[in-house]
């Protein structure tokens, strides 16, 4: 039997806390042996001009999850450059580790968007689509792909990277919501419009 391989890819703008917790309750929930972040290089759903430059968040989702048992960065995306469709990423890891049981991880917000993705069909017939829950999310009842989703019953995190750069924006402290690597990183870097001087305890 081949390598049972968890695939979580984003913007990670910042990488959160939330991204950690479900990566690593999905894998002790699965069994998984391991799961790669992908950071994307150009995601099709959000303004390239908007983004965090890759090399700041490919640093930060190392920082991230360095010392974590089964979960590792990968930048594949980026070093594949252009626009990051999830199925070209499949497709490539598919070729890389042949034997691989491949497992898509997303959050249960996304469940409903995942008709709008590039070629979800392909995606569904490569991958296992595993979603983790998060509150006042689910599938509808007229949700196409549905029954082809595996829900698991992973930790409620009500944090997302827009709240954490709102919070950076409005000189609140993002302590718990990133982990502490990041949150250095972020005030080290000066990102997201933040300064050391401004740093919130």
């Amino acid at each position: 039997m081949g390598e049972r391989l968890g695939v979580l890819g984003g913007t990670f703008d910042p990488i959160h806390c939330g991204h950690v917790l479900l990566a690593q309750s999905v894998r002790e929930q699965l069994d998984l042996d391991r799961i790669l972040f992908i950071p994307a290089a150009d995601p099709p759903h959000k303004r390239s001009a908007d983004l965090t430059a890759a090399d700041h968040r490919w640093a930060m989702v190392e920082l991230a999850i360095t010392g974590l048992a089964g979960l590792e960065p990968s930048s594949l995306e980026i070093d594949r450059g252009g626009t990051s469709y999830t199925i070209d990423t499949l497709r490539q890891l598919a070729v890389q580790h042949e034997d691989a049981d491949l497992h898509l991880i997303i959050g249960a917000d996304n469940i409903c968007d995942l008709s709008t993705w590039h070629d979800p069909e392909a995606i569904l017939s490569i991958a296992r689509v595993v979603a983790g829950a998060r509150r006042q999310a689910g599938i509808s009842t007229h949700e196409r792909f549905a029954d082809r989703i595996m829900q698991l019953d992973t930790p409620l995190f009500e944090v997302s990277s827009t709240l954490v750069r709102q919070r950076l924006r409005d000189h609140q402290s993002i302590r718990y919501l990133v982990p502490p690597t990041v949150e250095a990183y972020i005030f080290d870097q000066r990102l997201y419009g933040v300064s050391d001087k401004g740093r919130i305890s």
